[in-house]
C-alpha cells in the first residue's frame, strides 16, 4: 500500500491535483483511494472514500467551543489526529493500492502542528512520500521561487518524509518562466543575476543565501511541473514517486521511518 500526501498553501491546487492523480491511475487499473483530512471543505472536485468530516464538523466546533473560523480550525486540526486509529482503520478495511490524502487548506495546521505528525506517523505505512505543491503564479521571479523551496525544506523538516516539490498550475506559464523556474539550479548564474535585478538590495542577498542553502540538498530543489487542467506532468510525478517507493530516489532526503510513541491527547 503506497501513501502520497498532497501538501501546500492554501489554493495551491491540492484537492484538484489529488483527484486528477486518482483518475490517471485508475485509467491505469490502480485501486485508489481518497482521504480528505481537511474538515472545513465545503465542497471538494472528488468524492472521498474517508473522510474526516465524518468524525469532526468544522460548524459543530465554531458554536460548541464559540471560536472564530481561525479557532476552530486550529481545534479541528487538533480532534481530527484523536480519529488518526478510525481513518487508518476505514483505509485498511478497503486495502488499496495507492492511498491519496489531501491535507487542510490551511497548510500550517497539518505541516507544523503536532496534529500533523500524530496523522502522518498513524496513517502511513513504510512507503510514504509527501507530494508539496508550489503555485506556478510564485515561480516568476527568483526570489518568490526561493521563498517556496525554502517552506517546502520546512515542510519535510517538520513531517520527516520523502519530499517531492510539483510546480503545480504549470499550464499558467510561458515557456521561458516554465524552462526557468524548472531548470534554475542548472544555471546557477543567471539566477544569481536575476535576483540582484530584484527592487530590494536586501530580497537578493536573502535569495542567494537561500539558495546556497538549498543546493547543499538536491532532493530539495527538484521541481516536477504539474497541470492538473492538461494532465501534463502526472505521468512524471507517478514515476518519480515509483522511484523513492522502489528505494531508488537519489534526489529525495529519505530521513527513514518517524513514529510518534506518546498518545495524543
Amino acid at each position: 500500500m503506497f501513501y502520497v500526501y498532497f501538501v501546500g498553501t492554501a489554493g495551491s491546487g491540492k484537492s484538484t491535483l489529488t483527484h486528477i492523480f486518482s483518475e490517471w491511475l485508475k485509467e491505469r487499473n490502480q485501486d485508489t483511494l481518497i482521504v480528505n483530512l481537511d474538515p472545513g471543505a465545503k465542497w471538494l472536485p472528488y468524492g472521498p472514500d474517508v473522510d474526516v468530516r465524518d468524525f469532526v464538523s468544522f460548524e459543530k466546533v465554531m458554536q460548541e467551543f464559540m471560536l472564530g473560523p481561525n479557532g476552530a480550525f486550529i481545534a479541528c486540526a487538533d480532534l481530527t489526529a484523536s480519529f488518526a486509529d478510525k481513518l487508518k482503520e476505514e483505509v485498511e478495511a478497503e486495502n488499496p493500492d495507492y492511498v491519496l490524502v489531501d491535507t487542510p487548506g490551511q497548510m500550517e495546521l497539518f505541516a507544523f502542528r503536532e496534529a500533523g505528525r500524530v496523522l502522518i506517523s498513524t496513517l502511513c505505512s513504510d512507503r510514504t512520500a509527501v507530494v508539496y505543491l508550489i503555485d506556478a503564479t510564485l515561480a516568476r521571479r527568483p526570489s518568490s521561487l526561493a521563498a517556496s523551496l525554502l517552506l517546502s525544506a520546512s515542510v519535510q523538516l517538520s513531517l520527516l518524509r520523502p519530499q517531492v516539490n510539483v510546480l503545480s498550475k504549470s499550464d499558467l506559464l510561458t515557456g521561458k518562466d516554465l524552462e526557468i523556474a524548472t531548470k534554475w539550479f542548472e544555471n546557477v548564474e543567471y539566477i544569481y543575476t536575476m535576483m540582484l535585478r530584484e527592487e530590494s538590495a536586501l530580497l537578493g542577498s536573502l535569495s542567494q543565501n537561500i539558495l546556497n542553502a538549498l543546493m547543499e540538498f538536491e532532493g530539495l530543489t527538484s521541481i516536477i511541473p504539474v497541470s492538473s487542467k492538461t494532465g501534463g506532468g502526472i505521468d512524471d510525478l507517478f514515476a518519480y514517486l515509483q522511484r523513492v517507493f522502489g528505494g531508488g530516489g537519489e534526489e529525495f532526503v529519505d530521513v527513514g521511518p518517524f513514529r510518534i510513541d506518546e498518545p495524543w491527547h
